[in-house]
């Protein structure tokens, strides 16, 4: 994707049917100078360097968990730019004309606080992608999806406006938007004397800690499949 630079998918492991894990790397040729002893004189050599993240999936929700190195890009989201990049060139995905998105899942629960407290609410906004039946509502996004495949469109969003909007009606709707990767806003009330301000559901995936010298990758993707499950069906 970038002269010099090669990425890569290795290491590919399946615990079982739906999960797996791979190592996604980057090999990059660079040069580098050096005494040689032997001649007396400074010589170039042409070495690699090929630094990998870690990567646990599982294929049953369309889920990806991305481990942060710095050497690969400055934030996961970069990582996972790229791994979207490298899968979108693979024979089968090319073949059967299949898009291939890779979004960050917002943790919704600040959002979801301030919907459940505020006064009233307004507004409610809510982006939309192409269909993705594993992690979408019933009422929203799997008919709006719908919508943009049938025209052709990557993406759009929805906006109702009320005096007094169903909260249970947009958090849940707030959950799916954030399973799918999608952004959503609301215009809420905080108190009955309060002006209207704007919030928004949208900004880093949600993140956990592990130990890469101890850490079990089978472990890894339960727990971040719990996690998941936590921001779609409010677990």
């Amino acid at each position: 994707m970038r002269a010099g630079r090669t990425w890569h998918i290795g290491n590919i492991e399946n615990f079982e049917k739906d999960k797996g894990y791979f190592a996604f790397g980057r090999t990059t040729r660079t040069t580098n100078t050096k005494f040689d002893e032997d001649t007396g004189n400074f010589v170039e050599e042409d070495f690699e360097t090929s630094p990998y993240t870690h990567v646990v999936f599982n294929t049953a929700i369309g889920f990806l968990g991305i481990a942060h190195n710095h050497r690969l890009a400055r934030r996961p989201t970069g990582i996972a730019s790229k791994l979207q990049q490298v899968l979108r060139r693979t024979a089968i995905v090319m073949d059967t004309d299949v898009e291939v998105l890779i979004s960050p899942i917002s943790d919704p629960e600040g959002f979801l606080r301030t919907i459940a407290r505020a006064y009233r609410v307004l507004r409610f906004t809510a982006h939309f992608t192409g269909p993705n039946p594993f992690d979408a509502d019933e009422f929203f996004q799997k008919p709006l999806s719908v919508y943009a495949a049938k025209a052709n469109a990557a993406k759009g969003k929805a906006q109702i406006d009320g005096e007094d909007l169903d909260k249970s009606v947009v958090s849940e709707v707030a959950r799916s938007t954030a399973a799918t990767g999608n952004k959503a806003s609301a215009r809420v009330k905080r108190t009955r004397n309060q002006a209207p301000e704007t919030v928004g559901l949208r900004g880093e995936p949600i993140k956990r800690r592990f130990d890469e010298m101890t850490h079990d990758p089978e472990n890894v993707v339960d727990e971040l499949t719990s996690a998941y499950d936590k921001v779609r069906q409010d677990g």
